[in-house]
């Protein structure tokens, strides 16, 4: 019967649910797994990347060190110029522009990662077009070619406006520039800390550039010549002319100014420290306190746009101007020229006389008198006219 059959169990209600649950926690298992696999496989993968990529980098710099370390001529390189000033992103586009890098941007990606923006100079290097990217960073960042060298000739006895035309004229310099910085105030140097620009005075820097040959790397600039004549001077103006310049009661641009005058009042060098004698004896005189030097006039007329003459003439000593010694007492304003250190020295060690005139014969000789009526009996003798 089959109410009797009470053997028999029922099946439970929940049995099919909890297969259910048994399955989904399977498959979650198995998913953690892959994902957890596929995590792991990109790891690796990753990690070869950076390895593989590090190998390739190390490989890269040291082939670029190699390059960098390989000598070069100018037959087997190319010389590749960085001009004042340049930055990466300039350099980058002249590489390209000559043909030795393809992508300016990771040019200048690698040197800003590997500190090179910072290290490059101007200056001329040999380069190559089989150089990678980064043995051209260590070129560039390296000691440019040493220039060859010219050697300047700053003459003696010229104005300075002279002196910029004759180096101008043999293109060494920009007139403009060179003058530009002439007309500045320098104060490192102690020579020139008191000098001002003024009216008088239009180039603080006349008489301080110093007259001899320099030797200079082609490729200089205005500044630093002007800056090598500055440290001659500097080095030529010793401590001891410094306190002879204060026991004459004198300033250095007084001293400077005076020997401009010897400089450019002499042929010969013997005649330094007597000419010397005749100004200073002026300078401390009561009656005779006009230099009356025709270099003075000179000067006056240069800076009047009217140019040198051959001889100073009566209507020159009228130029309305505080250089022109035949109308101003005392030294005039500034230095008429760079003097060299033998009229320095005689500036301020002049030989002790009583004279107070001299003259030039037609041969260059220098007649000196103590009096204004054996000056004009001179001058007559050696067929010379002036005061």
């Amino acid at each position: 019967m089959v109410q009797g059959n009470s053997s028999v169990k029922k099946p439970k209600e929940n049995d099919g649910l909890g297969k259910t649950t048994s399955k989904t926690k399977v498959k979650k298992k198995k998913k953690k797994r892959y994902i957890f696999l596929k995590i792991l496989i990109l790891i690796v993968i990753c990690m070869i990347a950076f390895m593989l990529s590090a190998l390739y980098g190390y490989r890269y710099i040291v082939a670029g060190t190699q390059q960098a370390a390989q000598e070069l001529t100018e037959e087997s390189g190319i010389v590749f110029k960085i001009p004042s000033g340049a930055r990466t992103v300039n350099i980058a586009d002249s590489l390209k522009a000559q043909g030795f890098i393809n992508n300016t941007t990771i040019y200048r990606l690698m040197s800003k990662i590997m500190g090179f923006d910072n290290a490059y100079k101007a200056g001329n290097y040999l380069i190559s077009k089989d150089m990678n990217y980064y043995a051209l960073m260590v070129r560039l960042a390296g000691e440019p070619l040493k220039n060859p060298t010219k050697d300047i000739m700053i003459p003696e006895g010229k104005t300075l406006i002279e002196t910029v035309e004759i180096l101008a004229g043999q293109g060494y310099v920009d007139q403009e520039k060179f003058l530009k910085i002439c007309e500045e105030k320098m104060d490192k140097y102690p020579f020139l800390k008191d000098l001002e620009v003024s009216e008088a005075r239009k180039y603080p820097l006349e008489g301080y550039l110093y007259p001899d040959t320099y030797r200079m790397d082609e490729g200089w600039t205005e500044e630093e010549l002007i800056t090598r004549m500055l440290d001659e001077f500097n080095r030529v103006f010793t401590k001891e002319f410094y306190d002879r310049a204060e026991e004459l009661g004198m300033t250095v641009d007084e001293v400077i100014t005076l020997a401009s005058l010897i400089e450019t009042e002499a042929l010969y060098p013997a005649d330094f420290k007597k000419i010397s004698s005749v100004f200073h004896n002026r300078l401390k005189s009561k009656d005779l306190r006009l230099l009356q030097s025709d270099a003075t006039v000179q000067y006056a007329r240069i800076y009047a746009g009217l140019g040198r003459t051959s001889s100073v003439l009566y209507k020159d000593l009228e130029i309305d101007s505080p250089y022109n010694t035949y109308r101003i007492e005392g030294l005039p304003p500034g230095p008429i020229c760079s003097p060299r250190i033998e009229a320095i020295e005689a500036a301020l060690y002049p030989e002790k006389t009583n004279y107070y005139f001299f003259f030039a014969t037609p041969d260059g000789t220098n007649i000196y008198n103590e009096t204004f009526e054996g000056h004009q009996r001179d001058q007559k003798k050696y067929g010379v006219s002036g005061q």
